[in-house]
């Protein structure tokens, strides 16, 4: 993931912003989905951020290790957090950062980040012991592909077709596949295609001022945890897809 300076200013900005990950109903439910999702006990979780995902699975009593290329995320997960083995590298550098094989490896929000997607799993595919698993999360629909993908540094979007022809090309079964964040699709697709302009995520800040916005966040909290994480849709923002590695 050898991110621009303009990407790492963009999302180094985005995760200051949204402050306490605790309150952010996007990214909190979403590891808190992932997390129940994990079955091994040896977890590598690649772009890890500010570390709440690696927190939940730690709690759970996995044997987590974290791959992070920004220093300013790593401290921040550290602040939180602390205690987390996280290493500074990018995900590219799998081979070099990690010489065990472990049972899950997760990618939420990192493959679209990799210009060669294909050479890259590879490499997880080499870190994965034989029926472990990979966990991802990709942004979903190329026809959404906007400002917003480019500013994150982002160079692709993802279809279901897509995603299960590249997985089953490089070695893996996948044994699940969904749609995620049916509720900001309508948002982002009215933002970047019709206003032409980024869909900013201020409602998701744990700063957010005023009562009204408070109970909109409260709701939208409720909303991903029960409904979200527990029902697909069809349709979504985001593709979560488990692939196991096949027994050789």
């Amino acid at each position: 993931m050898m991110i621009s300076e303009l990407s790492k200013e963009t999302l180094t900005h985005h995760y200051r912003a949204l402050g306490d990950i605790r309150h952010d109903f996007r990214n909190a439910n979403l590891a808190r989905l992932i997390a129940f999702l994990v079955k091994g006990r040896d977890v590598l979780d690649m772009g890890c951020g500010s570390g709440f995902l690696m927190d939940i699975l730690r709690r759970r009593g996995k044997n987590v290790l974290g791959i992070e290329p920004l220093p300013e995320m790593i401290a921040l997960a550290r602040r939180h957090f602390p205690g987390l083995t996280i290493l500074k590298g990018h995900a590219e550098e799998l081979e070099k950062l990690v010489e065990q094989p472990v049972d899950t490896i997760i990618m939420a929000d990192v493959l679209e980040h990799i210009e060669n997607d294909t050479e890259q799993l590879k490499k997880v595919y080499t870190r994965l012991r034989n029926g472990g698993e990979l966990i991802l999360v990709v942004p979903a629909h190329q026809f959404l592909y906007g400002e917003r993908d480019r500013r994150m540094g982002h160079y692709r979007r993802y279809s279901r077709g897509a995603l299960r022809r590249l997985l089953a090309e490089n070695g893996f079964l996948v044994s699940s596949l969904r749609y995620w964040d049916m509720l900001g699709f309508l948002p982002y697709l009215l933002s970047e295609k019709v206003l032409q302009r980024p869909l900013e995520a201020g409602l998701r800040s744990s700063d957010q001022k005023g009562l009204a916005k408070k109970i909109l966040q409260r709701v939208l909290q409720l909303w991903f945890r029960g409904v979200e994480n527990n029902f697909d849709f069809g349709f979504g923002l985001s593709l979560i897809c488990i692939a196991k590695k096949a027994c050789m």
